[in-house]
C-alpha cells in the first residue's frame, strides 16, 4: 500500500514492515501461534502468512491434539476452528480449562459456519469471531495484534470466563 508520510512525501508501506518487538527497541522472542483445524489447506495458509510476520506456529489437526499441543507449548495466541473432526471449539476451550496450568493466551475462533458466532462467544468465551474466507485471511495478522494487546504478550485471559 502506498500513502503519504508525515513530511508529505509518497511512501510504500510494504518497506515499513516490523519484526514483532522492533518497535520496543530490542530482540523479542518470536511469539507462538498455534493453529487448531482439521483443513489442512488453512494450516498452510496460515503458517505462510504468520512465517512472514515472523512467528512460531504450530499447527494440530483435532481437538486432542490441539489441547496437547497447548499445553506442551504455550501459545501466545490460538486460532481454533470451531467444527473439527472429534469435537468442537467447546470441547477444546473446555479441556483447555480443566488443564492444570491456567491458560493465559487469547482464544480466536475461526468458522466457514456463521451460526458458530454466538456459540463462540457464549459457551467459548472467545476473543474474537472470524468467518473464514479470503477477507478475512488479509485481516487475521491485525486481529491477532489486537487480541495480543499489540505487545507481544498475552492479554490476561482464561477460558470459561
Amino acid at each position: 500500500m502506498v500513502y503519504f508520510n508525515r513530511q508529505g512525501a509518497l511512501q510504500d508501506s510494504s518497506k515499513l514492515r516490523q519484526k514483532p518487538g522492533a518497535r520496543f527497541g530490542g530482540a523479542m522472542a518470536k511469539r507462538k501461534i498455534l493453529i487448531i483445524d482439521d483443513d489442512l489447506f488453512w494450516h498452510r495458509l496460515v503458517k505462510r502468512l504468520f512465517g512472514e510476520e515472523d512467528y512460531d506456529v504450530h499447527t494440530a489437526d483435532s481437538c486432542k491434539t490441539g489441547v496437547r499441543m497447548a499445553e506442551q507449548h504455550r501459545p501466545d495466541c490460538i486460532l481454533l476452528d470451531f467444527h473439527l473432526g472429534d469435537g468442537d471449539a467447546v470441547d477444546v476451550c473446555t479441556a483447555l480449562k480443566r488443564g492444570e496450568a491456567k491458560p493465559q493466551y487469547p482464544v480466536i475462533i475461526v468458522s466457514s459456519d456463521p451460526g458458530a458466532e454466538i456459540t463462540a462467544y457464549a459457551e467459548c468465551r472467545a476473543d474474537y469471531f472470524v468467518l473464514k474466507g479470503s477477507h478475512s485471511m488479509m485481516e487475521l495478522p491485525s486481529i491477532v495484534m489486537k487480541v495480543l494487546g499489540n505487545t507481544g504478550t498475552a492479554v490476561s485471559w482464561e477460558p470459561g470466563q
